[in-house]
């Protein structure tokens, strides 16, 4: 997905020059990300308070770990009768690399920045043109919203006359049309108040939404074989 800062540009017809500048804000921010990832040991961790506020101090794992390991071979010295390795010495590898983080981190976090500045005033060149875009892309959307809406409304009336046809003949012309109880009448409610089971009979909760069963006449329905039983006796 073509995106700037968490916006989806993937619709608009953007220039070659705005998108190579993407392109390239893109490479450094991944590049950023893995190296912050692959170094996270070379990050300051600041110490906080009691009530999680930072105090000030802080370490660093990859100086912190490099003398753990000092101090086991110092132990280790000492136990054997050895000279104590050079302090100096050993943490030389883990201070070079530490000190590249801290150098190269926030030089990357800059040219991130920078392009991102970049792709931003590019973009901003740009905007009289993406919105353009985007109103003709709105009025040729609206144009087949209301394609697609007229065609539901033709399939909603339709599902509706089959329904009442259905309820006519089998409560013997006693029901013209649906009750659609617990229904508020949005576009879809049909599909949800008409339900089948497995072996092609109407739910036992799909007949009491048309009003095929109530409370008062319980099953009106004249033809057998067309609704399941409820629940309870089905079980």
């Amino acid at each position: 997905m073509l995106s700037f800062k968490g916006f989806d540009l993937s619709g608009f017809e953007l220039s070659k020059e705005t998108l190579e500048l993407i392109r390239k804000q893109q490479e450094l921010h991944d590049r950023h990300r893995s190296y912050r990832a692959e170094n996270a040991d070379c990050a300051r961790q600041y110490v906080t308070d009691s009530r999680g506020g930072r105090t000030g101090a802080y370490y660093v794992p990859a100086l912190r770990r490099a003398d753990e390991e000092l101090r086991e071979l110092e132990a280790q010295a000492i136990a054997e009768s050895k000279p104590l390795p050079d302090r100096e010495e050993f943490m030389v590898q883990a201070r070079a690399r530490v000190a590249e983080y801290e150098r190269l981190e926030p030089a990357l976090a800059h040219a991130v920045k920078q392009a991102e500045d970049r792709v931003t005033e590019a973009i901003k060149h740009e905007l009289p043109a993406l919105a353009s875009q985007g109103f003709a892309q709105s009025e040729k959307a609206k144009k087949e919203y209301i394609a697609a809406v007229a065609k539901a409304e033709t399939a909603r009336a339709k599902m509706q006359d089959s329904v009442s046809r259905f309820l006519w003949a089998v409560s013997g012309g006693e029901l013209t049309r649906p009750k659609w109880r617990g229904f508020s009448g949005q576009l879809g409610d049909e599909i949800n108040a008409w339900q089948t089971t497995p072996d092609g009979k109407l739910t036992y909760q799909s007949a009491w939404d048309l009003g095929l069963v109530d409370q008062y006449q319980g099953n009106r329905a004249e033809c057998d074989g067309f609704i399941a039983p409820p629940d309870e006796d089905a079980a």
